[in-house]
């Protein structure tokens, strides 16, 4: 029997034991780039976002922040994010988006896909941290993808850094802390969730959270798809590969894998490679590329890469502030079974604020993210206008009612 799914998982335990906030050190930053009101304004039309759903109220600026986190094996190692501070002089709302997943570790402002969103978000007021994860952005190593540990410190050790940084920068804040992200960033968004709460209540307490498409039982989500096709084969790899890299190992991930693919894909998985030329050197059943007997092992619910999943699911815990799950039913890359499991246990351990918000029944993945973020964004409002757990007047969620007939799946 091979050994390399056997192997006992102490190093993710270590880690975890330890504080994330002793790690927490800034080492730079610097201004990206600046917006006037209007600058914003002119960016959302060309993004085809309609004013009624985010309007340009202030200018903002644009940050990269630098600064120390925890590897898995408990090394420090530089990691880096974004920060969008609203121009107005008023006490801002802070809000953690934790950003999807990417095969290349390039992330940079461009003002594109996610980062709009942190742009909407911090033109209406809000103090938005995006934090890049380890492996990342301008961090040190390799990803690793679905490690609630490390997304969990990565994100909370920008907080720590941002946080003693913003007065430095003329920027105020008030107590009231958001936290969300779509796919990837919905399970980050969760186990960042369970790490304040744990370990931050008094000093980062948590206005409310809205997790959205998230793989939250992650175990159960990989065995079921393990035969059935996929449009992203990649996301497979890069697991396996963050499984390697969370005991600093990940070359040895191609002593599982079947020719050709032992060779080819270890070298590609350092985040210099796109997703669309990734997958187009996979199989659709991505689990093709393990060698039979990995695959036996992988049937196992005791075999190590199994336990290493379950140990980064993120659902089976009691959230204690207002939580919305936002999830579409025809979602193709992560099954809406994750928010209903998610909800289901939370609400037997106890927790009383923690509600289902179905986004629409037709939408695929990419479609309804920006209907998830819409009605986060309205959900958040609620609690800043006096009316928490609202979902937003219900003028503007009639208009996204009918925005939702003239958009494809």
């Amino acid at each position: 029997m091979h050994k390399f799914f056997l192997w006992i998982l102490i190093v993710p335990l270590l880690w975890h034991s330890q504080a994330s906030g002793q790690a927490a050190k800034l080492i730079d930053y610097r201004l990206i780039r600046s917006f006037s009101a209007d600058e914003v304004k002119q960016w959302l039309k060309a993004e085809h976002i309609p004013k009624v759903i985010f309007a340009a109220r202030e200018g903002l600026n644009v940050y990269e922040i630098h600064y120390y986190t925890r590897h898995a094996d408990g090394r420090l190692v530089r990691a880096s994010g974004q920060l969008y501070v609203p121009q107005g002089d008023k006490p801002s709302p802070v809000l953690v988006y934790n950003h999807g997943s990417y095969a290349c570790r390039d992330i940079y402002f461009n003002g594109k896909d996610e980062q709009v969103i942190c742009l909407a978000f911090a033109t209406d007021g809000y103090v938005v941290l995006c934090p890049d994860y380890i492996g990342m952005g301008e961090g040190e190593g390799n990803q690793i993808m679905l490690n609630a540990p490390t997304e969990a410190g990565a994100t909370v050790d920008m907080l720590l850094v941002v946080s003693d940084l913003l007065p430095s920068l003329s920027v105020k804040t008030n107590k009231d802390l958001f936290l969300t992200g779509y796919s990837q960033g919905g399970h980050a968004c969760l186990a960042t969730y369970r790490l304040l709460q744990e370990k931050y209540k008094e000093r980062f307490p948590i206005t409310a959270a809205s997790p959205m498409s998230g793989p939250y039982d992650i175990e159960r989500t990989v065995y079921e798809a393990r035969l059935l096709p996929n449009e992203n084969p990649v996301y497979l790899m890069m697991l396996l590969a963050s499984y390697y890299e969370s005991k600093d190992s990940m070359m040895q991930m191609g002593r599982v894998l079947v020719p050709p693919y032992d060779t080819l894909i270890p070298p590609m998985m350092n985040g210099c490679w796109p997703e669309e030329v990734l997958n187009a050197l996979l199989p659709d059943i991505c689990m093709k590329t393990l060698k039979p007997e990995i695959f036996k092992e992988f049937e196992d619910e005791n075999s190590s890469f199994r336990k290493y999943l379950r140990a980064n699911n993120i659902y089976d815990w009691k959230p204690e502030s207002p939580t919305e799950l936002c999830y579409c039913m025809h979602d193709e890359q992560v099954p809406y079974k994750n928010s209903i499991t998610a909800y289901n246990a939370m609400k037997k351990n106890g927790s009383k604020n923690v509600e289902l918000w179905m986004v629409g029944r037709k939408f695929r993945h990419i479609n309804c993210a920006t209907f998830a973020v819409v009605y986060t964004k309205m959900y958040f409002d609620g609690f800043l206008k006096g009316h928490p757990m609202s979902h937003g007047p219900l003028g503007k969620r009639a208009l996204l009612n009918i925005g939702k007939l003239f958009v494809k799946p």
